[in-house]
């Protein structure tokens, strides 16, 4: 996808950026000081401010810390718990500071970097979280929590590879997080046939993942299997309207299966939302051209140049359309620019070779044709899975 960033991205649908749900570590401290009837000695502070801590009194906790600390700032204990009372209240940046500080003071607690982890998380951190993560998987290999969250990290980092061989031994009794994750991965490097296997067993049992069904759509439209990705679309536009984009997958999906009158009303839908959206403007203004519209395909196509004046798919598209409408300069110089922007694009060459023979150069229609068929069949006509993970990571 690049599930790039990332809006990905939406996988934090079921809890991929959600408050992960941990007993945190606390530390005990030994009593420091013999007890004063006047004034809170250090362990006085301490024990009321872990008393607090256990409660549940997290601003109480927190000043009590606060207070110890200012007598002992070198207690790592003090720093650490602290840091597990502002993870409770949210104050994840000063959770991380807190813990930093503790394991800079006592490298031997090892526990706290996962909640350092944690904090680094809830962030948007991931690089942080997963340095911090990867510490203490170190002392303590099998600890699942700490293995689900490194997962998620890899993922949002785009290291595949890595978040699949963290999550796949949890996959069997793995929960929606993981496997939406590990769908995920599989279908970033086009391992579809086990991004479906994964993806089915999820929605077998959460059929109401709007994340789930647009996983699967992808998957489905990497597979060439348009009919069941636009289902899949269509249950996530069912579960969640306001996903990004979902119209302009509709409509890209039914154009691939012919259905171009379902296809130009989601598309012009897309663009009431979202006027100046290239894949859109470029999406509609193709499936144009292929109903033959080209006088109304040609402002569409000039509209998305404008938003990327060096797509060589725009270029293609405007060189046909002009052609068509017997605009043969303004064809000749967008077809130049097809292929340069784009030279893989077959038929952009194949385009090339007709406009040079009818301009009466010979030489250059033949080399173009001979390009033109050795690309055959390198270029799809629309990817709707680059389509889709395009308009992820927007």
């Amino acid at each position: 996808m690049r599930f790039r960033r990332r809006s990905w991205r939406r996988l934090g649908e079921i809890g991929f950026r959600r408050a992960i749900s941990v007993s945190l570590l606390f530390l005990a401290c030994p009593a420091l000081y013999s007890q004063s009837a006047q004034t809170p000695t250090p362990g006085d502070l301490f024990s009321k401010a872990k008393a607090y801590q256990e409660q549940g009194q997290w601003d109480l906790a927190e000043e009590s810390y606060r207070q110890f600390l200012r007598q002992v700032p070198a207690s790592a204990a003090g720093h650490s718990n602290l840091g597990v009372v502002y993870a409770h209240e949210r104050k994840f940046e000063d959770a991380a500071r807190e813990y930093e500080t503790a394991i800079k003071i006592d490298p031997s607690l090892s526990g706290v970097y996962l909640n350092l982890g944690i904090a680094y998380f809830q962030q948007a951190n991931y690089a942080g979280a997963a340095s911090a993560l990867q510490k203490y998987l170190a002392r303590d290999s099998g600890n699942r929590q700490a293995q689900e969250l490194l997962g998620l990290c890899d993922l949002e980092l785009d290291r595949y590879e890595d978040a699949i061989r963290m999550l796949a031994p949890l996959q069997a009794d793995g929960g929606p997080d993981v496997l939406l994750a590990l769908g995920a991965s599989y279908v970033r490097l086009r391992r579809l046939h086990e991004a479906e296997a994964v993806l089915g067993g999820l929605l077998s049992s959460q059929s109401n993942s709007a994340q789930g069904h647009f996983l699967m759509g992808q998957t489905y439209a990497g597979l060439n299997a348009f009919p069941q990705a636009l289902e899949e679309f269509k249950m996530v536009l069912a579960l969640d309207r306001s996903w990004p984009d979902i119209k302009l997958l509709l409509g890209a999906t039914e154009a691939r299966l012919g259905r171009f009158q379902e296809a130009e009303a989601d598309l012009r839908e897309q663009l009431q939302i979202a006027p100046h959206s290239f894949e859109t403007l470029f999406t509609l203004g193709a499936l144009l051209n292929k109903q033959g519209r080209f006088h109304d395909a040609i402002p569409l196509l000039l509209q998305a140049r404008d938003l990327n004046s060096r797509s060589g798919d725009v270029e293609y598209q405007l060189a046909e359309a002009y052609w068509k409408t017997a605009s043969q300069a303004a064809a000749w110089s967008a077809v130049q620019r097809a292929v340069r922007f784009d030279p893989k694009n077959g038929q952009a060459h194949y385009l090339y070779a007709q406009i040079a023979r009818q301009r009466g150069d010979r030489a250059a229609a033949e080399h173009e044709f001979a390009v033109a068929e050795s690309l055959s069949g390198s270029k799809a006509e629309q990817d709707i899975l680059r389509l889709s993970e395009e308009s992820q990571n927007r």
